[in-house]
């Protein structure tokens, strides 16, 4: 049986380079892996609502879908709330039922945030003001020097430093409070990486999330790292082994 395609969906902020460390190795592994960049992620002409941004995720899954593949999307922070408004319909089962060939068999939630349809990231956040970005212009959320180790906490003061060089400094500050319109993983089995030490998103915040799924009906299964909010970087080999088992393997 030929393994999943996987698509990997950044975080708000971030670009895809964010992958780079994970890309090859799960490559290596035997997995065609995609990714995008989501367009709330600018620095001009911000998005007002989740639907640039559901575009796009949709585009690359088609694309991994292509002829009736099977694939996992895993999303990392923002991306979770884009995803879980993005997927509705396109999970295996429902694009079968409709005559259509392969889909979405699971999803990899990256510490990504999970919302009910109707809720958006700030209602997730509890409206908690934060330390490390600010608004700009009204239409941006800035952030600011703070956000290096609220970001890369567990990695070295160099690395902090270099990656914290490679991300937007500004994100569409409307998207924040779009609402989701969708609960995609009602219909699609979902594994959720909980970061321990994360603290963009706390751990408390992420079991809420979790539970609150797994309450509306959502086939959830949490497994907890050690990790600050960018597992993909600083606990590298975890982080694809934990992928590599959304897949479906036995790693």
């Amino acid at each position: 049986m030929s393994k999943p395609q996987i698509v990997l969906i950044p975080g708000a902020w971030h670009f895809p380079s964010c992958y780079s460390l994970i890309i090859p190795k799960l490559e290596a592994a035997g997995y065609t892996v995609h990714t995008t960049q989501l367009p709330s992620v600018t620095d001009h002409d911000p998005p007002k609502d989740l639907s640039a941004d559901i575009a796009a995720v949709q585009t690359i899954v088609d694309k991994a879908i292509g002829s009736g593949n099977d694939v996992i999307v895993c999303p990392h922070s923002w991306g979770g709330i884009v995803v879980g408004s993005a997927l509705v319909g396109y999970s295996k089962n429902e694009r079968e039922a409709q005559g259509g060939k392969g889909g979405v068999v699971r999803c990899g939630y990256m510490c990504a945030f999970m919302a009910s349809e109707g809720m958006s990231l700030k209602d997730a956040n509890k409206g908690q003001p934060t330390t490390w970005w600010t608004v700009k212009d009204d239409e941006f959320s800035l952030l600011n020097d703070n956000a290096r180790d609220t970001f890369y906490n567990d990695l070295p003061p160099s690395q902090r430093d270099y990656w914290f060089e490679k991300v937007s400094r500004t994100h569409s500050l409307h998207s924040f409070g779009a609402k989701a319109t969708g609960e995609a993983w009602k219909q699609i089995p979902t594994y959720y990486l909980l970061c321990e030490d994360d603290m963009a998103i706390p751990a408390a915040a992420q079991e809420a999330m979790t539970s609150m799924v797994k309450n509306m009906g959502g086939e959830l299964w949490t497994e907890r790292l050690k990790s600050s909010h960018s597992p993909f970087l600083s606990h590298v080999d975890e982080t694809v082994a934990w992928i590599r088992k959304v897949a479906g393997e036995d790693v």
